[in-house]
């Protein structure tokens, strides 16, 4: 689905966008309902620029409640396929990479599946947890049971016995 051949993509600027569904991509570790990927090409003899931009809804469950929710993921990311053999690189704004000449075709499916795992929040929490400013609230502990007070006036006589003895 996100290969392209080299000789479909016209030389100079040009723009696709592909909207992809859950089973489009073969991502086990996060269960997506569908993203919209707006591609920008522009190829020369020497190169083919990538820049895509994504925008992918997410289902997410509460590290705090267990509670499903639904997530945003929106980024960028550019590739560059070099004509020339050079040293592959990359980091998280984007890539280089050699264009494979025998199959005459780009792949971007593994650079979509960087983007979106890279975008994952690492403490995955409901919205009803984040304040306005996207930070956690404060956990709110709750004891239940009997107040300490009442527990320090039933000890136990063996008890008390012991704390006599330390005196």
């Amino acid at each position: 689905m996100l290969k392209f051949k080299i000789f479909e993509i016209p030389e100079g600027q040009s723009q696709r966008t592909i909207e992809l569904e859950s089973d489009d991509l073969e991502i086990e570790e996060v269960p997506f309902e569908g993203a919209v990927l707006d591609i920008n090409f522009y190829r020369t003899l020497q190169f083919i620029q990538v820049k895509f931009g994504l925008k992918a809804d997410i289902k997410l469950i509460c590290d705090r409640s267990l509670d499903e929710f639904d997530h945003q993921i929106e980024t960028n990311y550019e590739v560059l396929f070099k004509a020339e053999e050079v040293e592959e690189s990359a980091d998280e704004e984007g890539s280089i990479r050699n264009i494979d000449i025998h199959s005459k075709q780009i792949d971007l499916e593994q650079d979509v599946l960087d983007s979106i795992l890279l975008n994952l929040p690492v403490k995955k929490l409901h919205p009803r947890f984040l304040d306005d400013e996207g930070n956690p609230k404060e956990f709110v502990h709750q004891q239940f049971g009997n107040d300490s007070d009442e527990e320090e006036e039933n000890i136990d006589p063996r008890w008390e016995a012991l704390k006599e003895l330390k005196k």
